[in-house]
This record gives C-alpha cells, structure tokens and sequence, in this order.
C-alpha cells in the first residue's frame, strides 16, 4: 500500500514530480522573474529575427536590377530599312517610330516603320535599285497628274497630297530620281481625323527628310 509522506509541509506522492504551490489558483513556476524574463527575452529576439528576415527580403527585392526592354534599330529590319535609324528620322520630321518592317521585290526593296502603340502615322520608303531614266523620263511618265514638282532634290522629284480614306488620314508622298540613279519614294499616312492645316505642315519636314536620304546615297 502506497503512503503518503509530508515533507516539509508540501505533500509528495511517490512516483510522481513534486506539487508546485500555487497562489490564486495558478501555479508557480520555479525560478520566478527570472524564467519569465528569459521567456520575454527569447521571445523579442524571435520576434527581432523575424522582422530582420522580413527587411533582407525587401532589401534584396530592392536590389534587383529593373526590367530593360531593348529597342532594335530600324536597320535590323533589312531591307530598305538598312538606310534608317529612329534618331535620324526624328530629327527630319519629329516623329519617334519605334517598329519597323521591309521587303523585297526583284530590285525594288522598301521600309515601313511606325509606333508600337498605333497602326498610324507610318512611314514608308521605296528604292528601285537603278534605272536608265532620265530628268525628262521622269517628269514625261512618272509624275502623276495633281502632283506638284520640286526643286532641289535629286534630277527630278514630285510631291503627291492625297486626302484621307478608310482607316487613315490623309497622306503625303515625295519620289525622285536620285542623284545615283535611283528611284525613291517617301510617303507618310496620318491617322484619321488629321487636320489639313497639320497635314500642310508635314510637307517642308518630309522634303527635308528626303534631301537628306539622296545626299545619303548619292
């Protein structure tokens, strides 16, 4: 038969740990202040390590370097586009273009560039590689009739201003034969809804723009 023994007015039954005394019906832990300091104590350096973890994974997102789209040349479109870059044209007519696409036809190679954002304006440039035409060849048979011609550019060169139609604003197109026998055109869409007074302003630039593309290749 198990006894029960009194020692040291605290009751101890065999076999099993000691009664804590207690005071309002809560235990007392062994070690007082001291205990729940280091509980405190373990607890605020979790917390400090928490929140350090929290504060390297926003430092290091910080740190990343930010995303880089790189824009290509005009020129790595091939084609005719080869005699382009964004700079220059936008230096000749105040246009950013930023896309930019070619093709090629026998010896005829061409360039269209725009914007990512829209479908217009958009520029093109058409080069026949050679021809055997002369000044009086190309005035005779390749000036349309409502174009007007133009001094200063090249042997012989015209300008066509034609009105808006379908998705489009109105256009602007100058051709000449070049100074090293080639025929080139440049033609600028404008988006619909263009005014004509805008359009009329386009007309010195895109002749600027064109002077400069047979000085280039003359």
């Amino acid at each position: 038969m198990v006894t029960e023994q009194v020692n040291a007015g605290k009751e101890v039954t065999p076999g099993f740990r000691e009664h804590l005394p207690a005071q309002y019906g809560v235990p007392e832990f062994s070690g007082g202040p001291t205990l729940l300091s280091r509980l405190f104590a373990l607890g605020a350096v979790a917390a400090l390590l928490a929140l350090a973890g929290c504060t390297n994974k926003k430092a290091e997102a910080a740190q990343m370097p930010p995303v880089q789209v790189v824009e290509q040349p005009a020129a790595s479109a091939g084609g005719a586009c080869i005699l382009w870059d964004w700079a220059f044209i936008q230096e000749k007519i105040g246009v950013k273009f930023d896309i930019a696409g070619s093709d090629q036809v026998e010896d005829t190679s061409s360039c269209v560039v725009r914007t990512a954002d829209a479908s217009y304006p958009t520029l093109a440039l058409s080069v026949v590689e050679s021809t055997d035409a002369d000044a009086a060849l190309f005035n005779e048979s390749m000036v349309p009739a409502k174009a007007t011609k133009l001094k200063g550019l090249g042997k012989a060169a015209y300008r066509l201003d034609s009105k808006a139609g379908g998705d489009h604003g109105p256009s602007i197109e100058i051709s000449w034969l070049s100074e090293a026998a080639q025929l080139q055109t440049l033609k600028f869409v404008f988006p619909k809804g263009t005014s004509d007074a805008t359009a009329k302003g386009m007309q010195p630039k895109l002749l600027t723009l064109a002077k400069a593309m047979d000085t280039t290749n003359g």
